[in-house]
């Protein structure tokens, strides 16, 4: 990459946020707030505290999952709304899978990679019918996979409220807990599964720059029809950017259940009062696609998620202003970038 466009990436995304800021600033100042309480404690709570960066970890980790589910089949022009209910699903079938072979006494060093397989299986098929659907019979995937996140969240009550596997004592739908040798640990407050994250961030690096089916994923993308002519089969990349995406999103539920919270609990998958699929489509719409920027994406995404409860909690400013905030972001990206681009030709 130019140095100029470099410059230009730093103008686009600085103005941006800057913009965004702004409104956002104005509207809490509108409402009669200290704009720079506000904005300090927005910006500055991830880092202020050993508690306040594990809390950002914590959600950054989810995040680079979701934001993949999305990027991927983004990359040949293709919407997966459905990274929420393959990580519901994946986090669903991991845990029923856990809690069978509880009683068999397996050491973690099996079932450890064994649910990690199972998130993976899980998620990839969840997403595969809809991939397939648009393969085959041309459906809308954005149609198919908002109906199937319906699907995965009555599937996480239902196995959380089933007799077999639900925690008698509790009134949410949880299921009782994994046993030990099914779940994870810390370093420190950083959970384990910050190693499952890294390793997807090299794994989706090579995947796309390294290989020929990061290839033709990227020449899909770029120019259908030059692909095909060339020989790359379509429904092919359509079904296996689907299962890439949901593979990453069911692990990423699967390593919420077995690392964070050691059991299935109704709103699992869910943040700052949100679920982590819409903020894995808003990151990767900041970036616009590129799984490269992901990672920096989804930390930023959550500084921004963790100084937002702090302003609920310290300020009674609702949360949704930094939903405004991180919507207004990507909108003034698109924007800008365009004018960019027109003032290019």
């Amino acid at each position: 990459m130019s140095g100029r466009k470099i410059l230009r990436g730093f103008m686009i995304y600085g103005s941006s946020v800057g913009a965004a800021f702004a409104v956002t600033l104005a509207i809490i100042a509108a409402l009669g707030f200290n704009v720079g309480d506000a904005f300090v404690t927005l910006v500055s709570t991830s880092f202020k505290s050993a508690f306040g960066f594990r809390e950002t970890i914590k959600k950054t980790i989810p995040l680079i999952f979701t934001t993949y589910a999305f990027t991927i089949p983004f990359m040949i022009k293709f919407f997966n709304i459905g990274a929420w209910g393959q990580m519901l699903f994946g986090g669903t079938v991991t845990t029923v899978v856990g809690l069978t072979l509880a009683p068999l006494g397996l050491p973690g060093i099996i079932m450890i990679p064994l649910l990690l397989m199972v998130a993976l299986a899980a998620g990839a098929a969840f997403a595969l019918v809809a991939g397939y659907l648009k393969a085959s019979h041309d459906i809308n995937p954005i149609i198919s996979t908002i109906m199937l996140n319906y699907i995965a969240f009555y599937f996480v009550n239902f196995i959380a409220t089933s007799r077999a596997f639900k925690d008698p004592v509790e009134g949410h739908p949880i299921t009782r807990a994994l046993p030990d040798s099914a779940t994870m640990g810390f370093f420190g407050g950083i959970p384990h599964s910050i190693i499952l994250a890294v390793l997807a961030i090299v794994f989706v690096y090579l995947l796309i720059k390294r290989t020929r089916l990061g290839y033709e994923i990227t020449a899909v993308g770029y120019n259908l029809t030059a692909a095909q002519t060339y020989g790359i089969n379509f429904k092919r990349t359509i079904m296996v950017t689907f299962i890439l995406g949901g593979a990453l999103a069911g692990l990423g539920g699967g390593l919420e259940v077995m690392n964070i919270h050691g059991k299935l609990i109704e709103g699992f998958a869910i943040t700052s009062g949100a679920q982590y699929g819409l903020f894995g489509i808003v990151t990767s719409l900041l970036v616009a696609g590129n799984p490269a920027a992901v990672p920096i994406a989804a930390f930023l995404m959550s500084v921004l998620l963790v100084g937002a409860d702090a302003l609920q909690r310290t300020m009674q400013i609702p949360v949704e202003m930094v939903f405004l905030t991180q919507g207004l972001i990507v909108l003034f990206v698109v924007v800008i970038q365009e004018r960019f681009r027109q003032g290019g030709k």
